[in-house]
């Protein structure tokens, strides 16, 4: 982690680095990895908060529709934890190492299960390819971020096109109040003061600079109830 973190800083910094007593450091590895860290502990909390919550009632409680009660929620709240560790696992696990590949299948079960909870109804459009999973790092970022967009729910569409010579990856994020903030879009522009970097500016930050390491850059449209992300990859080799 700690190279694939000084790799992004790199990437951040330019080729000339900051003197050392630059009042501007780049933040750590150590700090991108704290606010990752802080992102995948925020998204667990709900569902393991529940968890603790049914295992108290079915202690206490001898009612037996209320333990019935605490049993749907445990497992329902089991179900979402597993859902949301599988996905900041492809997201964000391991970033530095090169060279695997994921088949998109699998990838899209993945984030069915992620988003089966939430208000973003998924239309998934992938081939049934293998993919560098660094590119499945982007193309699922890119998709939190586009339900992100659709905070009252609507119509979230994750495309995967295999061209001859790139493979193209487009967002669409359609619903009610779509709205692209001004946060996300300064993290996909790599932007964001360093000093301002939270769990929650952390993803947008992180994609645009594996993008980047990629070769790809980061388009972003909104127009009335519609929010889209695009990029495109030259294929390697």
């Amino acid at each position: 982690m700690q190279r694939a973190h000084s790799e992004y800083l790199s990437l951040a910094a330019g080729t000339n680095p900051l003197p050392q007593d630059s009042p501007k450091q780049p933040t750590s590895e150590l700090d991108l990895g704290a606010l990752l860290v802080s992102r995948v502990c925020h998204d667990l909390i709900s569902p393991v908060a529940a968890i603790s919550n049914g295992l108290e009632i079915l202690a206490d409680e001898e009612d037996a529709e209320m333990r019935a009660h605490a049993m749907r929620l445990i497992e329902h709240s089991v179900g979402q934890a597993k859902a949301r560790l599988l996905f900041a696992r492809l997201a964000f696990g391991a970033m530095g190492s090169a060279g695997a590949e994921i088949d998109l299948r699998e990838v899209g079960q993945v984030a069915a299960e992620f988003f089966r909870a939430g208000k973003a109804k998924l239309d998934w459009q992938a081939p049934p390819i293998a993919v560098d999973k660094e590119i499945i790092r982007v193309l699922l970022n890119l998709s939190a971020l586009g339900a992100d967009c659709i905070p009252r729910g609507g119509l979230l569409t994750v495309k995967v096109e295999q061209g001859r010579h790139a493979l193209n990856v487009s967002i669409t994020a359609k619903g009610l109040k779509a709205n692209l903030a001004t946060d996300i879009k300064e993290g996909l522009a790599l932007k964001t003061p360093h000093e301002d970097l939270t769990g929650r500016t952390i993803a947008p930050f992180i994609t645009a600079l594996l993008a980047k390491k990629l070769g790809g850059e980061i388009l972003h449209w909104h127009e009335g109830d519609t929010v889209r992300f695009e990029t495109r990859f030259e294929r390697r080799g």
